[in-house]
């Protein structure tokens, strides 16, 4: 095998293969990317742990045909790191050697017989734009749960209609949701999926400028698979088991709130932050919103106290609830607004506030309550 190809063109297509490696890996061999040299001048690079797969293929300047697994990892650290505009690769006694001008590198081959066949690709369902892709999972991605403790939550849930995708995740101590449009060849109607979080979220950043994502699925069966795609770029995942809450039906049930406050996203943004800087991380500031504004408080008791008043136009009734200024931080930066409505709903436990609704608002003024982007923190499950 030997083949020589653009230095640029051939780490772009490296780091893409390996962005969704298993950080631990069942066999040494699941860490390694599989390189196919074709005697048309393509080489395929190829990433796959028997749940989570990429591939790509490049055009190259092939002079010898052939396939090894090599390290991944270190395959990327020293591609992206040669000198040379150039780079060539080459099996020479059972070592894969890497040059590019006066550097070179010998790798040591693994086992390709060890490596599982890649996954086939399933029926194309439908296309979106990938700005707008890219952006729902990363308003949604920061909702889903970080440890194992709960497996279905470390998930983004995926619901096709033939009008939208909808995204949603939750930690149970808020909701994030987004609907994106969509072009869809399917004829199945609402079907529900799980989609590993991290698979999204990494694909998320793979294709945000590209014009049209694919997305492929197949489910229902023993096999049940997703795959996105960009012309020769794929990524593909089983899909999650699990029971998700129903927590999109909670975010209709709610509404939208008959009283709520309007705010500039980046006034009580900087004001949490501000206020937050005496309490410790997972502590909760106190909101009250009145017909002054918003005031955030700490809690009594503390080492030390602060305060600020953030402009803010209120709707119905004064409203106090106690909210982790991370989590707020996270659904005023995730509307992608200048200015964030929030909604007072109501609660089934007398003298507690409802969950609060963010959601994107277009002016201070307006009464439209957009619902593209919602995410739901709910105080009455926060410790007080």
């Amino acid at each position: 095998m030997k083949f020589q190809a653009n230095k640029d063109v051939l780490s772009q297509a490296v780091i893409f293969v390996t962005k969704l490696l298993a950080p631990k890996p069942a066999t040494a061999a699941l860490s390694g990317v599989r390189i196919d040299v074709s005697s048309s001048g393509e080489v395929t690079f190829a990433s796959y742990d028997h749940d989570v797969s990429t591939r790509t293929t490049i055009s190259v300047d092939a002079s010898e045909e052939g396939a090894v697994l090599v390290s991944g990892r270190m395959l990327a650290e020293i591609v992206t790191r040669l000198p040379g505009d150039t780079v060539t690769l080459a099996v020479v006694d059972a070592k894969l050697v890497v040059t590019s001008g006066s550097s070179k590198f010998s790798m040591s081959l693994m086992a390709l017989n060890e490596y599982p066949n890649l996954p086939e690709i399933p029926e194309a369902i439908g296309t979106f734009d990938g700005e707008t892709f890219s952006e729902a999972i990363a308003q949604v991605g920061v909702a889903a749960l970080r440890d194992d403790g709960l497996p279905a939550m470390m998930n983004i849930s995926v619901e096709i209609t033939s009008a939208a995708v909808s995204l949603t995740a939750t930690d149970r101590y808020r909701i994030a949701s987004r609907d994106i449009p969509w072009t869809s060849s399917s004829k199945e109607e609402g079907q529900q999926v799980l989609v590993p979080a991290r698979v999204l979220m990494e694909a998320g950043k793979m294709f945000n400028t590209s014009d049209k994502v694919t997305l492929s699925l197949l489910s229902g069966g023993e096999r049940e698979i997703i795959a996105l795609s960009v012309d020769s770029k794929i990524v593909t995942s089983s899909l999650a088991k699990g029971q998700f809450p129903r927590v999109r039906a909670l975010l209709d049930e709610k509404g939208p709130g008959e009283g709520f406050a309007i705010v500039l996203a980046s006034d009580l943004i900087d004001a949490t932050k501000r206020v937050s800087l005496v309490v410790e991380r997972d502590a909760v500031l106190k909101y009250t919103f009145t017909s002054e504004g918003a005031l955030l408080e700490t809690q009594t008791g503390e080492a030390a106290t602060a305060s600020e008043l953030v402009d803010a136009h209120v709707v119905g009734d004064d409203v106090t609830v106690w909210l982790k200024p991370r989590l707020v931080i996270d659904g005023l930066t995730g509307a992608h607004s200048q200015f964030v409505r929030l909604g007072f709903t109501s609660s089934n436990e007398v003298g507690k506030a409802g969950p609060v609704l963010f959601t994107a608002h277009s002016s201070r003024d307006s009464a439209e309550v957009l619902k593209d982007y919602r995410y739901l923190m709910q105080p009455n499950f926060l410790a007080r």
